[in-house]
């Protein structure tokens, strides 16, 4: 059996299908990834690491040019992928995110004896977001899933929305896969790693990960921490983007310049959590917050905007706590809570690497064999 894995992006193989890649060569398929495996920034840098390491597991690499951002720069590859569809004859193909779904979509003149899956981590629409969301984005991935023998949702939204279109279609799967193993044990000190950001004994540090963009929303986490009328922490984004100097800014204006630091892209995520005390993910919009698992997978207390994906990990008040992602007071509030108590940051810690478990890469990898074996039947 032979098996194609397409993203837009080579990162996204590399951090987010694991779990398939495992499952796919348990079940005794022969893998292929298809992406643009181009070195660019942040975590683009590790792709030709990432290549040489998949070529040496026998799975063969196919680079396209595709474009992150842009849909229609993408689309002009269409070609390339047909053709890859025709020669290979694949009896699987899965594709990624908003753009691998519609390559695929498009290409389904070449699919053949393929079965095609869609995983689009996270919908261009959700509940609550604006008019061009629901008028363009939502009857498009309709129509992209339309064209799949199976589609897999990673939140309870997106898997409501899946079984509203096709019942037959839409199943939900616990995520991409964590390594929770790589989170309980630290490279790096707890003690070097604050030491790094100017962390005093008396501080706290607040974290968040993810990239600087408008959706991240980080912005919210340094006005409600203006809101706090202390100076007792550090709060560390880890990420890269546009949005850097605004940022900067933002907390310069709000008398925050030494209390916030922007690290840029790190490749020691485990080793800084371990050092952290709260965990923030703001986001207005995510599929399954990876970071977020991350975070209780390294025992840690979150405080996440109420959002899908989400409401999915944290239950108010018991492993954490939720907020709106516009209202900084609530914000704020959940924030104070957690600073000024270090039982209930403990408590809501060990919460969540329990809860994680149902994430873990072993347990995923499990359910997509299930799932890969009964498309294939």
């Amino acid at each position: 059996m032979k098996a194609l894995i397409l993203a837009p992006m080579g990162s996204v193989h590399r951090r987010f299908n694991k779990a398939n890649i495992d499952a796919l060569q348990a079940i005794g398929c022969e893998v292929a990834l298809c992406a643009n495996f181009e070195n660019g920034e942040g975590p683009e840098e590790l792709n030709q690491k990432y290549v040489s390491e998949c070529i040496e597991k026998s799975i063969k690499i196919y680079s396209i040019p595709f474009t992150r951002h842009s849909l229609m720069n993408s689309i002009k590859y269409l070609p390339q992928i047909k053709e890859l569809l025709k020669r290979e004859q694949y009896d699987l193909v899965h594709t990624h995110t908003e753009t691998g779904g519609l390559m695929l979509k498009l290409a389904q003149g070449a699919k053949g004896k393929s079965k095609f899956i869609y995983t689009p981590h996270g919908m261009s629409f959700w509940k609550g977001s604006g008019l061009k969301s629901q008028i363009v984005y939502k009857p498009l991935e309709r129509w992209i899933c339309s064209g799949m023998d199976m589609n897999l949702g990673m939140n309870t939204e997106e898997v409501e929305n899946l079984y509203n279109w096709n019942k037959k279609t839409g199943v939900y799967v616990h995520g991409i896969g964590l390594n929770i193993y790589r989170f309980e044990y630290a490279k790096k000190s707890e003690n070097k790693v604050r030491e790094e950001f100017g962390v005093k004994d008396s501080e706290h540090l607040i974290v968040s990960v993810g990239e600087l963009n408008g959706n991240k929303n980080h912005i919210a986490v340094i006005r409600a921490l203006a809101k706090l009328n202390r100076n007792d922490f550090k709060y560390v984004v880890c990420g890269v983007g546009f949005k850097k100097n605004i940022l900067l800014y933002e907390a310069e204006k709000m008398g925050l310049k030494d209390n916030v630091i922007l690290t840029g892209y790190r490749s020691d995520i485990p080793d800084v959590l371990n050092a952290t005390d709260v965990y923030v993910l703001p986001s207005f919009h995510e599929g399954m917050p990876v970071s977020a698992l991350e975070a209780m997978a390294a025992g840690l207390p979150l405080v996440c905007s109420e959002i899908r994906g989400n409401v999915d990990i944290v239950k108010d008040g018991d492993n954490g706590f939720l907020f709106p992602p516009s209202d900084t007071d609530t914000l704020a509030q959940k924030l104070v809570l957690l600073l000024d108590d270090s039982p209930l940051r403990t408590c809501m810690g060990e919460k969540n690497r329990e809860i994680v478990k149902a994430f873990s890469l072993e347990s995923v990898t499990e359910e997509l064999k299930a799932i890969y074996s009964s498309i294939m039947e």
